[in-house]
């Protein structure tokens, strides 16, 4: 089965383009998973003699890792900003073409391109591998203007970002070959 990933929907209304942006899902931290039911096999093995608590810590471990998800909170909802050929509205703010810097994919999680980290212990590793998951469904769509920068959807993965940017930028003239 292929892993669900963003998508996003435009609609053209009265020269108004809308994109309706659903992020992905968050991934799993599957090592704490595996020790979850580790812990709690353990403790139900032991039962008599206070596995009870064990049972408690699996199941808080099982909970944890299905649910943690690392991405900042905008990150996980759906989202949706206007575009016109002079305007682009998100967030209830209307910003001009003209005084847009860039448009510009950004990662909530490493908030650059790439992360190369070396380690031998499982434990960084596990910890590591769980960022990095994370961060392939992290990415977002960000204007800058006035020297700050505004989100305008996320929970991408680069795909999905890449295609969304290319889009926006073709409809406020940004990417004229596109």
């Amino acid at each position: 089965m292929a892993a669900k990933t963003a998508e996003y929907r435009k609609s053209e209304n009265n020269g108004v383009t809308t994109f309706e942006v659903t992020p992905a899902p968050a991934p799993k931290f599957g090592c704490l998973l595996i020790l979850g039911v580790v812990i709690g096999l353990v403790g139900l093995g032991m039962l008599a003699d206070g596995g009870i608590f064990m049972l408690a810590m699996g199941a808080f471990a099982l909970w944890y890792g299905w649910t943690r998800d690392l991405r900042p909170k905008e990150h996980r909802a759906p989202s949706s900003f206007r575009v016109t050929p002079t305007t682009i509205e998100a967030s209830g703010r209307t910003f001009q073409t003209g005084d847009i810097h860039r448009l510009l994919i950004r990662n909530a999680i490493t908030d650059q391109e790439t992360m190369e980290v070396y380690t031998d212990n499982p434990n960084v590793a596990a910890g590591l591998e769980f960022r990095a998951q994370t961060a392939r469904v992290a990415n977002a769509l960000t204007l800058e203007s006035g020297g700050k920068s505004t989100y305008l959807a996320g929970g991408m993965d680069s795909t999905t970002a890449y295609g969304l940017l290319q889009d926006v930028s073709r409809i406020v003239g940004f990417n004229k070959d596109a």
